[in-house]
């Protein structure tokens, strides 16, 4: 009976400790997300017992934990502070994996940021841990910001002669980190296309899914800015000059190395250098390797190159009929618009629509569509008014290019303000008596422009 009883004693005293942890660690956390949220520095007092004593409670010590952190990093009065509590951050982003596996959060990515964010650490110790976090967690590396810094350290060190880094190698990285950004931004885009496919069908967005909708668009204005600084650094390193005989030298080793043949053609007509017949022998090559959707769009090229249209747009439609990807696939779509915007405008508009229909966010077919109808003004309307009405109608598809895609909003802006000051002044609607009134265009567009009401 006595062992009975101290056993339930123990029991009961486990329990009641238990309780008195769990109390103490909810006010702990509470204490220290109510000094976070008043930029408070006392609340890393906070963290410090529960890390010690709740490492495992809540998911919430991290987030906030990270920012009481970063507090004691921005208020260190000098260096040693500074690194003292910087070196802490990257040790606590440890302490989140252990306890919390699988979080999500990219902390391997992190610690690189951490050092290079504050100034601390060398290039080396930079590269070494967001090289580890590339390579370890490579689903988690989605800060813009830290796939610049990867690729700019090693293109330093690639100039200064450190390390051994070759050309290869540089290109290698810039293919890696292109396809990162690439799956980053298609992400964000084929989440802005549901939400412009409700808009299109008339649907009103919830003020949760609008700053959504929002920050998707800043983030991927960040993204693309990190890929043209990245297109800057190696501008120098890839021009035709220089690619055409790196290439040559390796063709005869790689040409039955698919990812090889693959980059060294996308490198080539991406800096204008598909006219050369290296790109050519690689493209057939490639697609003798396997007829993949990328090996048919590069032969598309090939033969457009050789003036081939019709031959050029077979493997076009083979190319978009095999791709799975709808960025691809759209983008597929938008060079045969592209090629037949010189000479077949209907056809033109067809591949443009063809390209909005599978990625809603591919302004740059509105674009294209407005300057089709920018330049059809002889070719629609019984009148001199009625031609020149054709502007606001090309307006409107250049408003609608910036609505879909923000990374192009200065320049569908730029080009609509150009239409509309070519459009029908004022006055020149006041004298036509047309104000308000809807203008059908007879012609191969097919479509109408109401007449602005003065």
């Amino acid at each position: 009976m006595k062992t009975k009883l101290s056993l339930l004693f123990v029991a009961v005293a486990g329990l009641f400790v238990q309780a008195q942890d769990t109390e103490a660690c909810t006010e702990n956390l509470s204490l220290m997300a109510t000094s976070v949220k008043s930029k408070n520095i006392d609340a890393y007092d906070y963290l410090t017992l529960l890390r010690k004593d709740c490492p495992s409670f809540h998911k919430s010590i991290y987030s906030y934990g990270e920012a009481a952190i970063k507090l004691r990093i921005e208020k260190a009065t000098t260096p040693a502070d500074k690194e003292k509590y910087a070196r802490d951050l990257m040790k606590f982003y440890d302490e989140h994996d252990q306890n919390f596996p699988n979080n999500g959060a990219g902390n391997k990515m992190k610690k690189g940021l951490v050092l290079f964010d504050n100034n601390l650490g060398t290039d080396k110790e930079i590269y070494d841990l967001l090289d580890n976090a590339f390579k370890t967690d490579y689903a988690n590396f989605k800060y813009a910001k830290a796939m610049y810094v990867y690729f700019e350290i090693l293109v330093k060190d690639f100039k200064a002669g450190n390390k051994g880094v070759e050309l290869q190698q540089i290109f290698d990285k810039y293919d890696d980190l292109s396809q990162k950004l690439v799956e980053e931004e298609d992400e964000l885009t084929n989440e802005k296309d549901g939400y412009l496919s409700k808009e299109e069908a008339g649907e009103t967005l919830l003020d949760k899914e609008i700053k959504r909708k929002e920050k998707i668009e800043s983030n991927l204005e960040i993204f693309a800015g990190v890929k043209n600084d990245m297109d800057n650094i190696i501008l120098e390193l890839s021009t035709c000059d220089k690619l055409i005989p790196f290439y040559q030298k390796g063709f005869e080793t790689n040409k039955g190395n698919e990812e090889w043949l693959k980059r060294a053609a996308n490198r080539l007509e991406a800096k204008g250098c598909d006219s050369d017949p290296l790109f050519s022998k690689i493209s057939e090559a490639l697609y003798k390797l396997n007829p993949s959707a990328e090996a048919a769009e590069k032969l598309g090229v090939v033969e457009y190159q050789r003036k081939n249209i019709s031959k050029a747009m077979d493997y076009f439609n083979q190319a978009a009929d095999l791709y799975k990807d709808n960025s691809k696939k759209a983008n597929v779509y938008y060079k045969m618009a592209s090629i037949y915007s010189k000479s077949n405008k209907v056809q033109a508009r067809n591949y443009a629509r063809k390209a909005l229909a599978v990625k809603p966010s591919y302004g740059k077919a509105y674009l294209l569509i407005a300057q089709l109808y920018g330049s059809s003004i002889n070719d629609c309307g019984n009148d001199q008014f009625e031609k020149r009405a054709m502007y606001w109608l090309a307006a409107q598809y250049c408003d609608k290019a910036g609505a879909a895609d923000s990374s192009i909003k200065g320049l569908a802006s730029k080009t609509a303000a150009s239409y509309r000051a070519a459009a029908p002044s004022k006055t020149e609607i006041f004298q036509s008596g047309k104000a308000g009134q809807r203008i059908a265009f007879n012609c191969w567009v097919g479509e109408s422009i109401a007449v602005p009401n003065l």
